[in-house]
């Protein structure tokens, strides 16, 4: 069941009324879920179910279901599943052939893309990206590559290292921001990275909250015109072990950069 991400408010009538109706509801932080049920007067039965307990309890509640008792499953906001805790409950439910039922509603990564002012009919979804070590530099080379979209999560602790993180990639291509969206400091942020970086330096309160990340797909026709400096590596290596002709073509199909232009750049 999907539940508000911020204002109460954006919940359907439909959640509220199946909120009631089941009898019990497994909750990812039943002290957040509690305000949204007092808010509506909801009594069902709240059981914490995150990501310690996924495997714990994940017995208890198929024993539940067994017995044929109607459960519900909610994450602290938005749509479960989503970098939520619940796939292992889902996954066995499935297998049991007990029929599970979405209940549709808000989203805060369908909220960011309908106002991000990006393409976004093709893109890839990355949830939360890994801090360190060589994770996070192949989720970076991933998104820095990528002719489409790449939208993921991040907190307001550490957006600033991952714009610096991207910046290094491409300060012209575009991103958007969003942080405590449908909440009372709702805050947007539009524009080619060096700026919104700029403008989230100088802002007071960009540390609090969570941020929805939008980050603009490699453009096929500008890529052809200058490589980054991790591009020139991979082609360096590439000619160290490899004749030039055959490091130029592998290094045109890896970096999507006609090798014409790598050849063109690699002479200026």
């Amino acid at each position: 069941i999907a539940t508000p991400i911020g204002n109460l408010e954006d919940i359907t009538l439909r959640a509220l009324r199946k909120l009631k109706e089941i009898e019990i509801c497994a909750a990812e932080d039943t002290r957040k879920s509690r305000k949204l049920f007092n808010f509506y007067q909801i009594n069902t039965k709240l059981i914490s179910y995150n990501k310690e307990s996924e495997r714990s309890k994940l017995t208890y509640f198929v024993n539940k279901l067994r017995e044929g008792k109607d459960i519900g499953l909610i994450s602290d906001a938005g749509t479960p599943l989503i970098s939520d805790p619940g796939f292992l409950l889902i996954k066995e439910v499935s297998k049991l052939g007990i029929k599970i039922s979405p209940i549709p509603g808000v989203s805060s990564l369908t909220s960011s893309v309908s106002v991000s002012n990006l393409p976004v009919d093709k893109f890839t979804f990355f949830g939360f990206p890994p801090r360190k070590g060589k994770s996070r530099s192949l989720f970076l080379k991933e998104v820095e590559k990528s002719s489409y979209s790449s939208i993921f999560f991040e907190s307001g602790k550490r957006i600033e290292k991952l714009l610096e993180d991207l910046l290094r990639f491409d300060a012209e291509r575009h991103i958007f921001l969003g942080r405590e969206i449908t909440k009372l400091h709702e805050s947007f942020y539009k524009g080619r990275l060096k700026d919104v970086l700029e403008t989230l330096r100088i802002s007071e309160d960009h540390l609090k909250g969570e941020f929805v990340v939008i980050f603009q797909g490699r453009n096929k026709a500008t890529s052809t015109q200058e490589m980054s400096e991790e591009d020139r590596r991979i082609i360096q290596i590439l000619m160290r072990r490899l004749p030039n002709n055959q490091a130029l073509s592998i290094g045109s199909e890896i970096l999507e950069i006609k090798k014409n232009s790598i050849y063109k750049q690699l002479l200026d």
